[in-house]
């Protein structure tokens, strides 16, 4: 066979590699040297090195998987490998290197005598086992010679059961050619990984940055996965060049695998769905082939090679039913499956025919066959990306077609747009005559509403200062109606007082024999208990007086400690006896629950006092209005005091008229009232949550119930 059919193989066995995740094995020779098959017995019998050893039981083998080696090998993990070499009449006394490239330790021997003796420096402290040795070899006749080799490996721990490596690889070169060749060799290797590695990873960002900009097509997200996987498949086989151990190597070919069966089954995904067809029990069915298969490398070991392609011959079945369903469709781009299919078959056909046409010009003729190669590799590489580049260059295809309509459509917007300028334009020159017009009219309109506002504001003025004066009318009476209580007292006291000292004097002025101490000391006593009440009873008066007084005057707006309790009780009665004063029969139940040990509160009494003494004013305007209209009706208002929460609370609640649901949401709007006319200014609610929410950040909020009762909540910060 010659040099240009070896490298066939050779392109197809690595193709093989990268699809079934199998390893090129023993051996290549020189067109100089016949070789024989290698013939195979595992265990250690030093005798198995002599050339006089009849091996005609041994098994002979091409290939060796190092998982079907490890379960053939003896005691220590030793084999022996034989093989006949005879030298052609013009090979005898030429100078040759055997190259061998193994993954363990060997010993070479050449008709029982001791060529060398390979093993890799860390062998027996668990380092690297990977090794590459030239051994010098000459023949001096042409009589057949027993090339033997005793070779042992170390099996170290295995994350997945099918871990495989190639465990010895023997070349023959001439001396002048053995390490151009070996360099070669692994730098078209080397090559090709970072050729297919570089332009899966290319198209991977590619499809991760069109899916980043456009969402909707999650295809893009499939192929970029896709063509990760597949990076990644070329990333492990150029680490596993540089890795010596099988552990290490156990962790490349799990990822391998992994991205390996991943990246046939999103392919297939990315076909289904770039035909917009749904996935049905046949895509399922392969996704569980190639699941299983995966688990059984992992766990159990390699599967049968006749097995082993039986989930990605599937893939690609399916992939060409799929296709052939896009090339019957009517769409033009549903038929790219079809044709990259087409695209990758012509590829690998050419290969075919250039090889074997080289091959045959090359055994009549020298012929430069690097050429060939290079071309083939090309051929080779175009085949296995036109599948995945097809769908992606499909995408782009999309991406130009999309691009072009919006150009399309930018020109015509530019041409609406031109003309929408100049329409407006026209419409700018007739605005602005009318503006001029407008102009005028606003002008006059303004005085005319400036005038208007100011009217309105003097008014507003005029309503707020009613509320005011109506608010202190009622607080007037109220005080009137409070300060006589203490005025009789003193009235009466006084009258009391005159009376006893008239007494004392008419005592004073009898003999000395006729007077009565015990009386005197009893009148002077009387006398000075009533002096106390009436000052008592006077500093009562003075109290509500200057009550009334801060309440009329403005707000000091100062804020200072204040007891909520009293300022609350105060204000109660103090409106109560004012609408008394208005309305004589008008009687209610008081209810007060005052929370005791309240902590002082700093804010502004008159403010707060206005703000209680409207609320109270109608708490008891509704509880009046009920009265009258219900007989038997016993008017009640009640007010409680509480902290919770860090707040003060002021609730006041009536059983009166409540309010309807219909006007709940204006009762803090100026100037809304549902009063009658003459009754309210629709100020009082306004003012006070004014004073509440924005004098001292609180809350003034309402709970009712038409016909039942109206609840205010006073929420002040403690």
């Amino acid at each position: 066979m010659n040099r240009r059919i070896l490298w066939l193989i050779y392109t197809f066995s690595f193709l093989t590699h990268i699809a079934l995740g199998q390893g090129i094995r023993i051996t290549r020779g020189d067109g100089d040297l016949k070789r024989s098959k290698w013939r195979f017995q595992s265990g250690h019998n030093p005798h198995w090195a002599d050339s006089a050893y009849d091996d005609g039981r041994w098994k002979v083998i091409k290939d060796v998987d190092a998982t079907k080696l490890d379960e053939d090998l003896g005691p220590g993990n030793n084999a022996w490998f034989r093989q006949v070499i005879t030298a052609s009449p013009k090979a005898v006394n030429r100078r040759f290197q055997v190259v061998v490239q193994q993954f363990g330790a060997s010993e070479l021997y050449l008709d029982g005598r001791l060529l060398a003796v390979l093993k890799p420096p860390l062998f027996d402290s668990s380092g690297s086992q990977r090794l590459i040795q030239f051994i010098p070899l000459q023949l001096h006749d042409t009589k057949p010679h027993v090339l033997a080799i005793h070779y042992q490996i170390r099996r170290d721990p295995v994350i997945q059961s099918s871990t495989s490596v190639d465990p010895i690889h023997v070349d023959i070169y001439n001396t002048d050619e053995a390490g151009n060749t070996v360099v070669g060799e692994a730098h078209w290797t080397s090559v090709l990984d970072g050729c297919f590695m570089g332009v899966f990873a290319i198209l991977a960002l590619l499809h991760f940055l069109f899916y980043r900009a456009n969402r909707s097509q999650p295809i893009n997200r499939t192929l970029a996965w896709t063509m990760l996987f597949f990076a990644m498949i070329f990333v492990m086989a150029e680490l596993d060049n540089y890795i010596g151990t099988l552990t290490y190597i156990s962790i490349t070919d799990l990822v391998s695998n992994l991205s390996l069966h991943a990246g046939f089954i999103l392919l297939l995904t990315a076909v289904y769905q770039y035909m917009h067809l749904p996935r049905t029990w046949i895509y399922y069915s392969i996704l569980t082939a190639v699941i299983l298969v995966q688990v059984y490398h992992l766990f159990i070991g390699s599967v049968q090679e006749a097995s082993a392609g039986i989930p990605f011959v599937l893939v690609i079945i399916d992939y060409i039913r799929v296709s052939w369903k896009g090339r019957k469709s009517k769409d033009i781009d549903a038929r790219l499956p079809w044709n990259s299919l087409k695209a990758a078959l012509l590829c690998y056909f050419l290969v075919i025919i250039f090889s074997i046409s080289a091959g045959i010009l090359d055994t009549v003729v020298h012929f430069g066959m690097e050429y060939v190669l290079a071309l083939d590799i090309a051929l080779s590489a175009l085949g296995l990306f036109s599948i995945p580049v097809g769908l992606s260059l499909s995408l782009v295809r999309d991406y130009t077609r999309t691009y072009k309509a919006l150009g399309d459509n930018l020109r015509e917007v530019e041409q609406l747009s031109a003309r929408t300028l100049a329409q407006e334009q026209e419409k700018q020159q007739i605005l602005a005559r009318q503006n001029e017009l407008l102009e005028e009219q606003v002008q006059k309109r303004t005085a005319e509403l400036h005038q208007s506002l100011d009217e309105l504001k003097t008014t507003q003025d005029q309503l707020v200062q009613r509320e005011k004066l109506a608010s202190l009318g009622e607080l007037t009476a109220g005080i009137a109606h409070e300060i006589q209580n203490p005025l009789n007292f003193v009235n009466n006291f006084a009258e009391v007082s005159v009376e006893l000292v008239e007494e004392l004097n008419e005592e004073r002025q009898k003999p000395a024999d006729q007077r009565d101490e015990a009386l005197e000391t009893d009148l002077l006593h009387d006398l000075s208990q009533n002096v106390q009440k009436i000052n008592d009873h006077g500093k009562r008066a003075a109290s509500i007086v200057r009550g009334m007084l801060q309440h009329s005057r403005a707000s000091s707006g100062q804020k200072q400690p204040t007891d909520i309790n009293n300022l609350v009780d105060e204000y109660l009665r103090l409106a109560y006896h004012g609408i008394r004063a208005k309305e004589k029969s008008f009687n209610a139940q008081l209810l007060t629950d005052f929370a005791p040990n309240l902590p002082t509160v700093h804010l502004v009494p008159e403010d707060i006092g206005r703000v209680l003494v409207n609320l109270f004013n109608n708490a008891f305007y509704a509880v009046q209005e009920k009265s009258a209209l219900l007989s038997g009706f016993s008017p009640t208002v009640s007010v409680k005091t509480s902290q919770e929460a860090g707040q003060i609370l002021i609730r006041i609640r009536d059983n009166g008229t409540g309010v309807p649901d219909s006007v709940r949401h204006k009762i803090f709007q100026p100037f809304f009232t549902t009063k009658p006319t003459g009754h309210g200014t629709g100020l009082g609610l306004s003012l006070s949550y004014d004073i509440i929410s924005k004098g001292h950040g609180g809350t003034l909020h309402i709970e009712t119930e038409p016909g039942e009762f109206t609840e205010f909540t006073i929420a002040l910060p403690a």
